[in-house]
């Protein structure tokens, strides 16, 4: 079914501006959540290859507001499953400039390579995002399905592999680029997700907030 006229027209407006903001000025500065590898890192670079954009990199997403707002950043991609991404659209200074469907990598389950992760009684610990946790009970094994979990924060995709990588988790819910770069090898897996990403920009001087009775 196509998108009612008033909602296909603003997806466009938004990227016919911004591509043009991109044509007439080269190598705007993009931030998301690194490291390399990450869902929001390839997403990144996709859209960077196609609008010559540079892509910079950080640890957590607080990072990313805080640079966006010191003006050390043209724009922030924002996944939809971020669970902070409200602190982005309700931030009175930023603008959300545009949104696109993609998906991610493979993910899943991953362990060492040389771990066997033999069933038992005792509790796995298990390196993780918040929000992909629940990855987890969907797709663990049966053997190991009444094992109790001890979770291991993780920043990113890329920081769970790593952590397992040197000891400091049994297990990893991670993607697929993250059992490559750290030599793992998956326990399960299941089929990327598509999610929406959100692009914020600084508001412009003197631009008004967009209202229910005012749309853009």
């Amino acid at each position: 079914m196509p998108l009612p006229r008033t909602l296909a027209s603003e997806y466009a407006a938004r990227w016919s501006e911004l591509s043009e903001r991109w044509a007439a000025r080269p190598g705007a500065v993009l931030g998301t959540l690194g490291p390399e590898g990450t869902s929001s890192d390839l997403t990144a670079r996709f859209l960077a290859a196609g609008h010559g954009l540079s892509v910079r990199l950080f640890r957590t997403f607080d990072e990313v507001l805080d640079q966006l707002l010191e003006g050390r950043l043209d724009f922030a991609l924002v996944p939809s499953a971020y669970a902070g991404l409200t602190r982005f659209h309700w931030h009175r200074d930023l603008r959300l400039r545009a949104f696109f469907p993609r998906a991610t990598p493979e993910y899943g389950i991953a362990a060492g390579a040389g771990d066997r992760v033999p069933p038992g009684d005792g509790p796995l610990s298990v390196a993780a995002m918040w929000e992909v946790r629940r990855i987890y009970a969907e797709v663990v094994p049966p053997a190991l399905r009444d094992r109790d979990v001890h979770w291991v924060d993780a920043s990113s995709t890329q920081h769970a592999a790593e952590i397992v990588a040197g000891g400091g988790a049994r297990l990893a819910v991670t993607n697929a680029p993250g059992v490559r770069a750290h030599g793992l090898r998956w326990v399960a897996t299941r089929p990327g997700a598509e999610i929406l990403w959100t692009l914020f920009e600084r508001s412009r001087e003197h631009e008004e907030p967009f209202t229910a009775n005012r749309q853009p």
